[in-house]
């Protein structure tokens, strides 16, 4: 746990025992993934060829979400350690501080927005040129501006997309820039080490880069063409999907087929969670950022909400959610669908 200079230590213990009760695999010093090799030719092939879906008719809060609004992944941390698998997750800079954790080893970055997809474009160039964080962290500021501008040229000489990711770099520049500042001082005063001060992390993703393991792809989670791409890709090539990260995404529709069929073709095993964020208006007690409640659910438990059959909605989701009396943001949901009940204990257990 390294939650002890932010919290309480029964606070630290709180979250500990409520991941390991709730979450498999959990708080239980699971080993790191073995060393990256590069990804399999088949397999990259696969998620190279997903089909991205539509563009959307309106973005949601009618905002390019090059950074995310939410500041507390740090209660993920712990659940998310040393997963491994694949990471499939939306936004932008949350999915790093994720991956870092979890040790994953495919790192599937997805959104509607083809800006965002961009911005990847342009994290993987300030990435592969920045021997560590501290020049990884100048990139983002105003006087490495036409250094990076010149990177990206030179990875995209005739390529069409050049100018996309050229004005998606100008118009999110300023914005990361100070997400990240901001990232570095909250994350420190939690105890927690990110790839933006701890060398093993950054070099983790720098390598996850090199091997070729990182793929963002413009997908719609109510789409029907990307998000069973990937899932597809990964079960033929036996990646189970560890950490699927939604965010608060699932608040802007509503429970489609489609949507669930998606997210049943993720290829979750035992060892398999979904991260939610769900705002105030939920109830609860206050968060750290003073908004998000940040959840955490079996795979398996997630899979059971996403049948035909179950009446499901990200609010019915949240009000199910168990809210940490100790650690003010955090929760687990591991609740039956509404209509079904958890499995006896076996004869004899207790």
């Amino acid at each position: 746990m390294r939650l002890r200079s932010f919290f309480p230590s029964s606070m630290v213990l709180a979250l500990a025992a409520l991941l390991a009760a709730a979450i498999p695999g959990a708080a239980r010093g699971q080993p790191a993934p073995a060393a990256l090799t590069p990804c399999p030719q088949a397999l990259s092939d696969a998620l190279k060829a997903v089909p991205y879906d539509p563009l959307p008719k309106e973005l949601s809060a009618n905002s390019h979400f090059v950074v995310s609004d939410e500041k507390s992944h740090w209660l993920f941390h712990d659940a998310t350690l040393n997963r491994g698998g694949a990471l499939l997750g939306v936004g932008t800079d949350q999915n790093y501080l994720m991956a870092a954790w979890a040790r994953t080893e495919i790192l599937i970055l997805l959104d509607f927005d083809q800006v965002v997809v961009d911005v990847h474009a342009v994290y993987r160039e300030i990435f592969l040129h920045s021997p560590d964080a501290r020049s990884f962290r100048a990139a983002w500021t105003k006087e490495q501006a036409p250094v990076v501008e010149g990177w990206i040229e030179a990875a995209h000489p005739n390529d069409p997309d050049r100018t996309r990711i050229l004005k998606a770099f100008r118009l999110s520049r300023n914005l990361i820039d100070w997400r990240l500042t901001a990232l570095i001082k909250s994350y420190r005063a939690a105890g927690v080490k990110t790839f933006l001060d701890d060398p093993e992390q950054y070099r983790y993703l720098v390598d996850l880069i090199k091997a070729g393991r990182v793929f963002a792809i413009r997908g719609d989670l109510t789409g029907t063409k990307a998000v069973r791409g990937v899932g597809k890709a990964l079960s033929d090539a036996g990646v189970p999907m560890r950490v699927l990260y939604l965010s608060n995404a699932e608040k802007y529709f509503p429970f489609t087929p489609d949507y669930k069929a998606n997210m049943r073709a993720m290829p979750f095993d035992d060892r398999s969670i979904v991260l939610h964020t769900g705002g105030g208006w939920h109830g609860g007690p206050p968060s750290p950022d003073g908004f998000y409640t940040y959840v955490v659910q079996p795979g398996a438990n997630f899979h059971a909400w996403m049948q035909d059959n179950v009446p499901s909605s990200f609010t019915a989701l949240m009000l199910r959610r168990k809210n940490s009396k100790d650690v003010p943001g955090f929760a687990t949901l591991d609740a039956p669908p509404p209509g079904t009940h958890r499995a006896a204990p076996p004869k004899g257990s207790k």
